[in-house]
């Protein structure tokens, strides 16, 4: 797979220099913020996943001047334009595709400290078109994920797409 682990890597990097580090958290306080990013993460992959809800995916972001996203090598750099985006691309999978979903492979996650942490999810994007193709993508997302004053949300987005593969049906 040719995943761009740059942007990741000086993510994980920035927070790493934070005052607080995972260090200072308790086992039960960093398990509870594991779960609750792994959670984001998997919710975020499932709201991708017919019956499509553009509202259950927009309210996993921060709406903040340091919003930043980029899948497939695609930067989108503001909250009000992933926004306007998402409807419509959900609206083209909607369209495009009978069904798919991510059948997840790995989750990995990394507290930064009590308010940043880092997941990366390892799927395989499972989908069948309306022509009737079948394709498997392997992909992955990285979330940089922060507490906020309501809630944890997603900061910056990365995620990649490997070459789909046409399986038989």
């Amino acid at each position: 797979m040719k995943f761009l682990l740059p942007i990741p890597l000086a993510v994980v990097l920035l927070f790493a220099s934070c005052h607080r580090n995972a260090a200072e958290l308790s086992d039960e306080l960093e398990t509870e913020i594991k779960d609750t990013l792994e959670n984001i993460a998997v919710d975020f992959l499932r709201s991708w996943e017919p019956p499509f809800y553009p509202e259950k995916a927009l309210k996993l972001f921060t709406q903040s001047e340091d919003f930043c996203l980029i899948i497939d090598g695609l930067p989108i750099r503001e909250y009000v334009e992933w926004a306007e985006g998402v409807p419509n691309f959900m609206s083209d999978d909607d369209y495009f595709f009978k069904s798919y979903k991510h059948d997840i492979k790995d989750i990995r996650t990394v507290v930064l400290s009590p308010d940043v942490g880092v997941v990366t999810i390892i799927y395989t994007w499972d989908s069948v078109s309306t022509e009737d193709i079948h394709t498997l993508t392997d992909g992955a997302i990285t979330l940089t994920c922060r507490r906020e004053d309501d809630g944890w949300k997603i900061v910056h987005y990365h995620g990649s797409h490997d070459t789909e593969s046409v399986v038989p049906l």
